[in-house]
């Protein structure tokens, strides 16, 4: 039954979560404001409420409502910086109860738990000031037909009983500000929690994923991107390239500059390297000055293209350490993805051509 109504639902309230919530809202004003046409239709019964002046109420009340539903129903107040309209629904509620007031007569009493529904149901939404000013109409609105109705039918609406009536909602309308202005620093301050926790997240994230020295994919990262490749070439039968990269001479520029130095040439190294390659390729910090380079639907000789290209950018760093700038270059094995084969194999056959372009004198691409 449940799944047969649920067309209807989505129908009526959409599938976007937020305007969902505001489209319930509006829908149960419209219910109760329907129970509140019951309630006048009862004092015309036996109150002798004016039936013609009732109708236009309820015609009036009802279609107001049902017109902020069809508002937020259709996306035009997702341009206002309110898409619930809370205010207007509210300031629009508020002048019905208070017209129903003056025209329910001896059962107007019925009149109060419709207002107090009306201010419940803007408190979660509104900040302390704007609570403090709908109270502050409400207010004002029913004492302007308090006065004006005992003057007019003093006889039923005896200004005596009228001033408790005031005097009731002057109590009541201040302490529900108070709570609405309550309710806001709760929503505030879980938001505020709520931001630090995401803020928290990303960071944990940032550095479960993310070298902290250059900024690049640290290892693990580095080795599910790569095995993923894998499994997509294995898929598709599109192949891919990896190269293991090792700056030459690091031990010798740690032992002679300091660690520091080290440090500044790795940071400055990430950003040159990243320049010479595409946006769709991945470099990867493997571990002290040795990274990874992922070459997705590369064939080798457009891999060892762009291999040479960032030796060749890399050539060209020049890092300020002291008072001479360090010279910096790169050795690099390049190395093509053959079907069946594992990403130890992979990486393996790469680390081999790495080490066969260090003895044929570093600063150069070896591929297979």
């Amino acid at each position: 039954m449940f799944s047969r109504l649920a067309p209807v639902g989505d129908l009526l309230l959409t599938t976007v979560p937020a305007q969902r919530l505001r489209l319930a809202q509006a829908g149960l004003a419209l219910v109760l404001m329907g129970l509140c046409m019951l309630v006048m239709q009862y004092a015309v019964r036996v109150a002798d409420a004016p039936p013609g002046l009732v109708f236009w109420w309820n015609l009036l009340s009802f279609g107001g409502l049902l017109g902020f539903y069809l508002l937020i129903r259709s996306e035009l107040s997702l341009r206002l910086a309110d898409p619930a309209l809370t205010l207007p629904q509210m300031a629009y509620a508020i002048a019905s109860a208070a017209a129903g007031y003056a025209l329910a007569g001896p059962v107007r009493g019925a009149v109060f738990p419709i207002l107090a529904v009306i201010l419940m149901f803007g408190m979660f939404q509104l900040r302390e000031r704007a609570a403090l000013g709908v109270s502050l109409y409400a207010l004002l609105l029913f004492g302007a037909v308090m006065l004006a109705m005992a003057r007019v039918r003093p006889t039923v609406y005896r200004p005596a009983v009228e001033l408790g009536h005031f005097m009731m909602l002057l109590v009541m309308l201040p302490a529900v500000s108070l709570l609405a202005g309550r309710l806001s620093q709760i929503r505030q301050r879980l938001g505020a929690q709520k931001q630090a926790l995401q803020q928290a997240l990303q960071q944990i994230q940032t550095m479960a994923t993310r070298d902290e020295l250059t900024g690049l994919p640290n290892r693990r990262r580095g080795q599910e991107l790569v095995e993923q490749e894998l499994l997509r070439s294995r898929r598709t039968g599109r192949g891919f390239c990896l190269a293991l990269l090792d700056l030459d001479h690091f031990k010798r520029i740690n032992d002679g500059h300091g660690h520091s130095a080290g440090d500044a040439v790795l940071r400055a190294f990430a950003p040159a390297a990243l320049a010479a390659i595409r946006a769709s390729d991945v470099l990867a910090r493997w571990g002290g000055e040795e990274f990874v380079l992922l070459l997705a639907d590369t064939g080798l000789p457009a891999a060892r293209a762009a291999a040479e290209r960032l030796r060749e950018q890399v050539e060209r760093l020049q890092v300020a350490v002291g008072a001479q700038p360090l010279a910096v270059t790169v050795s690099i094995g390049l190395t093509e993805y053959r079907s069946g084969e594992t990403m130890t194999q992979l990486l393996e056959r790469a680390d081999l051509l790495l080490y066969e372009a260090k003895a044929q004198g570093r600063n150069r691409v070896e591929s297979d």
